[in-house]
């Protein structure tokens, strides 16, 4: 699930995030971040084993956040079976013993309180990379190479919701920080 993650985020430089959430936080951390939120996980029939969603509410808070969480645990034990020292193995085990550690965001989606104009977004990022309709269901959105792709009302003129996914750049940075190295997958890609 991770590499497919990683597959699907985009490959510009100029990254942006939805209240500092970044790739490969974990659920616990943003738990951290909004202690007195309410999380509620869906159960979206698209979800497989590994994919978990929250939505995230609270007294304060702008909209509705809705979370996309990998779960991470194949893959951390994967790297526990093949670390080449009793101290990667413990790292790598440690991580495995906090589930909530182990699930880590894959993308974050702002649902306002009520619909903003699309002209901020351009205002603010310039004009849209991409214009289209979402597959699922034919609602026009605009999308940035950023990461941020606004879903609109039918005249065009309302954002929504706003989806906000993490560039290579950001993937690369975040296993730099976190881990200490780069995955192979994201090494060859800008």
């Amino acid at each position: 699930m991770l590499a497919l993650s990683l597959l699907l985020v985009g490959t510009t430089v100029h990254p942006e995030s939805y209240q500092g959430i970044g790739p490969l936080d974990s659920l616990a951390d943003i738990k951290v971040r909004f202690p007195k939120a309410e999380f509620k996980e869906l159960h979206p029939a698209w979800a497989q084993e590994t994919e978990l969603l929250y939505q995230v509410t609270g007294f304060g808070m702008s909209g509705t956040l809705v979370i996309k969480f990998d779960d991470s645990g194949p893959y951390l034990t994967k790297m526990r079976d093949v670390a080449d020292t009793d101290e990667k193995r413990k790292f790598w085990q440690n991580l495995l013993d906090k589930p909530d550690e182990a699930k880590t965001v894959a993308w974050v989606r702002w649902i306002p309180d009520s619909p903003i104009p699309l002209q901020r977004f351009i205002a603010k990022y310039g004009p849209a990379d991409v214009k289209d309709f979402a597959e699922e269901d034919m609602q026009p959105y605009r999308s940035w190479k950023r990461g941020i792709q606004a879903f609109l009302t039918d005249d065009e003129k309302l954002v929504t919701r706003v989806d906000f996914t993490y560039t290579n750049a950001e993937m690369r940075n975040a296993y730099k920080e976190k881990f200490g190295y780069v995955p192979d997958p994201l090494k060859n890609h800008k």
